[in-house]
């Protein structure tokens, strides 16, 4: 009796240093009642949990080579070789020791939602090293590195891409250095992100017959195609993000930044003049008046007409929704088309289990007779109906907030049920609802980008999806600062 009491007293003390440590881990970083209107009564009470698992899990992918986050795990050692048209063996995990800079940037975001912000820091150090390194007779980031391999005198080893080096990865990374400056108050990586912005300004842009400049291109690296010939509206709005950020900064912040901006020569004026020319390349090139909606880019071949979720989520979230209104396009309008054509049902896996969620694209745009739900994506246009909830509110229809604020709320408990139902460690997501097998294709649109496959037909954990889901449950929006809910050092309070 008494050995049966003395472990049920042990049994409970270290329950209680649980609780004690859990909670010392904690953190809000979004104002915890707004961020719990979004959430389920089941997520609420995991979300800390979700913090520290989220976190975990990015520190086993964190590269303990080059530092650097891998974007998958457990990928199989088959590729497809569009030459031969067959599958080709490889000696391990085909993506397995990858880092893509756009989702090492999410990876960032994670940790900032988890209030460890060292481990951002060390990223963005890496990145600070790299950007500057020559790549031929250019700068910047390239699309993604290997982390099986040290860096090398020039840098570090680009990745599967090549050394093609994109807007938008450059500018995910901007935008992580810019929330890192506004909640942490510290501006030491404040001239990194004005050059970074000045590389955009200097690659190609778009010009229109009138003599008028549009956004900036893709930028340049490995071909086909040029791709100072190629605009995407993707990485577009990542860019005018950017450009709002350090405009914010520059004139709210509560430390005297303009120094950082004299030094550099980097004005307002070059600021507004970039933000113009986005605007007018989306209003008189992208936006699609008939179906309501933006199309994919620009490319030789004139207007890219592929429907992809990430321009309707990622303009709602960058512009705003009462930007796009000002410009004569309705963010309505804009959701209803997302709902209309990426909405989806699906069994996860090789399960019985129904979850919802959102495609890359249009039935459509991908001309195959499947659908999917994309995690990273759902996760994302979920924040953009929390952007469109808080709207709704402000023009005063509480009818179509409530709608929006519940729809957010139900699809991300069906994210909640994939990744338990799949049950990864640190309960990380994959990339979609599909689990190819090892020689089995899955395409996110018509011909591009094969979803990947697992080792011996298992789950592949992605750091995309993994860490929208914690940015989308902490109701964060990256594109922008929102001083009402977040606590940011740099700015005073109102």
């Amino acid at each position: 009796m008494f050995f049966e009491f003395f472990m049920k007293q042990i049994i409970k003390v270290f329950i209680c240093l649980f609780l004690f440590s859990s909670t010392l881990s904690a953190v809000e970083i979004v104002d915890k009642t707004y961020r719990e209107t979004f959430l389920d009564d089941s997520l609420k009470e995991d979300y800390y949990r979700l913090q520290m698992r989220v976190a975990s899990f990015f520190d086993r992918q964190t590269s303990s080579v080059n530092g650097l986050v891998e974007s998958y795990r457990g990928t199989s050692k088959y590729s497809y070789d569009i030459f031969s048209k067959s599958f080709i063996v490889g000696s391990g995990g085909v993506l397995d020791a990858q880092s893509f800079t756009y989702d090492c940037a999410v990876a960032s975001f994670a940790y900032l939602m988890a209030g460890q912000y060292k481990k951002t820091e060390k990223i963005i150090r890496i990145y600070q090293r790299e950007f500057y390194a020559a790549k031929g007779d250019f700068i910047g980031l390239c699309n993604a590195y290997k982390t099986d391999t040290p860096k090398r005198r020039w840098g570090l080893v680009h990745g599967m891409d090549g050394n093609r080096t994109h807007l938008g990865p450059n500018m995910w990374v901007t935008m992580v250095i810019l929330q890192y400056i506004a909640l942490t108050g510290k501006t030491d990586f404040l001239p990194l992100a004005i050059d970074m912005l000045k590389w955009a300004q200097e690659i190609k842009h778009h010009k229109f017959k009138d003599g008028s400049t549009g956004a900036a291109s893709m930028g340049y690296g490995w071909q086909p195609p040029d791709w100072s010939k190629v605009f995407s509206t993707e990485n577009v709005v990542d860019h005018y993000a950017c450009l709002n950020m350090i405009k914010d900064i520059y004139y709210n912040s509560k430390k005297d930044v303009k120094p950082y901006f004299q030094k550099a020569k980097y004005s307002m004026e070059d600021v507004d003049k970039e933000i113009e020319n986005i605007e007018r390349w989306l209003t008189k090139l992208i936006y699609n008046k008939t179906k309501k909606s933006f199309n994919m880019g620009y490319n030789q071949n004139g207007v890219d007409t592929t429907d992809a979720l990430d321009t309707v989520s990622w303009s709602i979230l960058s512009v705003t929704p009462k930007r796009l209104k000002e410009l004569n396009i309705d963010p309505v309008l804009l959701m209803d088309f997302a709902e209309k054509n990426y909405y989806v049902k699906d069994k996860i896996g090789d399960t019985d289990v129904d979850v919802i969620g959102y495609d890359f694209t249009s039935q459509k745009s991908r001309k195959k007779d499947y659908r999917m739900i994309w995690y990273e994506g759902t996760c994302f246009h979920i924040t953009a109906m929390q952007m469109m909830s808080d709207y709704a509110k402000n023009i005063g229809n509480e009818k179509l907030s409530q709608q929006y604020k519940q729809k957010a709320i139900d699809t991300l408990k069906s994210v909640t049920l994939a990744s338990k139902t799949i049950g990864m460690l640190d309960n990380s997501l994959p990339y979609t609802s599909k689990k190819p097998n090892e020689k089995q294709i899955y395409t996110t649109f018509a011909h591009e980008w094969e979803i990947p496959r697992g080792k011996d037909g298992n789950w592949v954990a992605s750091s995309s999806s993994t860490g929208w889901y914690l940015i989308t449950a902490s109701a964060f929006n990256p594109f922008q600062f929102d001083k009402d809910r977040v606590n940011y050092k740099l700015f005073i309070k109102k």
